[in-house]
């Protein structure tokens, strides 16, 4: 057998986080013995375990190590080791990639926290501090971080004292107390203004469908929404509310299809495309109500990114993947909370790109995607099974818009 001594820092046992570096050595083929192991004593202090790692062989013991560093584990304390990248792209083969939570490197004896904590990323030396940039972006001869020692994880911990979502978990269920869940997702935006952080809406056509523009549109005029992420299809329906008050030839006054009205969305984003935009079919009164007049008048960045079924689209709309990749990342710049609603494609692709400190809160009518979110890294997120509009109605209210 080889072994190796690893330690835990943090809030190790009431978050869960020694059962599962437990649970992670003995599925690996492995075997542990307890060195050491100091509780706190009180509800904020720490507690540190020593533990002997023990496996077959060293590239088993190689495996399970690295699966206990996305755990915070640490085992000999050096400094990390970069390599530079071949080629623009082009990542050394022993690169470490990136989780969602906040990541340490030990550079020249000292932790430096990483920048730009996102998933699926490398860790390259800028200006000499360790910034998560994804693959296509690396350039030719920047030092990327290598896979082993010198980098440390830290996974998330049950909220201290009284946080907005210290009593709520993600686990999904229609049967869940939703008003309490409202309640706590008001009180996480009340606690990110205090902190001075921003907050993002993810939306989806869905809310337009549902009614839940009338509240969406109090929410953004009160000064709760600091910028929204999304796609032609919910600008679409909202500007053809606006212009034709149908959403999806459905008219949202008394509920019925209208006869012809599958082209109504056309219209409209003809309407707005020839008016030069969004922006400009609101100030010249084009488009005289609705989210994204309101967007526009309280001057809330929005950025819309598109898709291979969108009809148009919006001139708005970013056609390229990558470049809205790129301007939903800038867009999401010291957010706190993030709420995704009703809108699969945006919530997954946005889950992506935020550090699982943000706290999120995702809202669909069915269990498919706060689930999948949850499958694709995204484990902080609160999954609310319910209409979207109830949620934003409820929302509005517990803010008092």
């Amino acid at each position: 057998m080889v072994q190796e001594v690893v330690t835990l820092e943090g809030h190790i046992i009431d978050s869960d986080i020694l059962r599962r570096a437990f649970a992670r050595i003995v599925e690996g083929g492995g075997e542990f013995e307890v060195l050491r192991c100091v509780v706190g004593k009180t509800n904020e202090q720490t507690s540190t375990a020593e533990l002997a790692v023990r496996a077959k062989d060293p590239e088993s013991l190689d495996r399970i190590l690295e699966q206990l560093s996305y755990l915070g584990a640490a085992s000999v304390v050096k400094d990390a080791s970069f390599a530079p990248s071949e080629a623009d792209g082009i990542l050394p083969d022993e690169f470490y990639s990136t989780t969602n939570h906040d990541t340490f490197v030990r550079i020249g004896g000292k932790w430096i926290q990483a920048l730009e904590q996102k998933m699926d990323c490398a860790l390259v030396l800028r200006a000499g501090a360790p910034t998560c940039v994804k693959q296509r972006l690396v350039k030719k001869g920047e030092p990327v971080a290598l896979r082993g020692a010198g980098l440390r994880v830290k996974p998330p911990e049950r909220a201290r004292g009284a946080s907005a979502f210290g009593f709520m978990s993600n686990d999904i269920s229609m049967e869940i107390n939703k008003p309490v869940v409202v309640a706590g997702a008001a009180r996480a935006m009340r606690e990110a203004r205090e902190r001075g952080e921003r907050i993002a809406f993810v939306l989806g056509p869905a809310i337009i469908h549902s009614g839940g523009d009338v509240a969406l549109t109090r929410l953004v005029r009160a000064g709760w929404v600091d910028v929204v992420l999304s796609g032609n299809a919910f600008a679409a329906h909202d500007v053809e509310k606006s212009l034709l008050k149908t959403s999806l030839g459905v008219c949202q006054m008394s509920g019925r299809a209208v006869e012809g009205g599958s082209r109504n969305h056309l219209w409209a984003i003809n309407a707005v495309n020839r008016a030069g935009g969004v922006r400009r079919a609101v100030e010249t009164g084009v488009v005289k109500s609705g989210v994204m007049r309101e967007l526009v008048q309280k001057d809330v960045p929005f950025v819309l990114a598109g898709s291979i079924r969108d009809d148009g689209p919006l001139v708005d709309v970013i056609t390229d993947v990558l470049k809205a990749q790129e301007a939903y990342n800038a867009a999401l710049k010291n957010v706190g909370v993030c709420l995704m609603l009703a809108s699969a494609l945006h919530s997954i692709a946005v889950g992506n790109l935020l550090p699982a400190r943000v706290r999120t809160v995702c809202v669909d009518m069915t269990e498919a995607l706060p689930t999948k979110l949850g499958n694709r890294g995204s484990m902080q997120a609160i999954g609310l099974v319910t209409d979207v509009g109830y949620f934003l109605d409820r929302l509005a209210a517990e803010l008092g818009v």
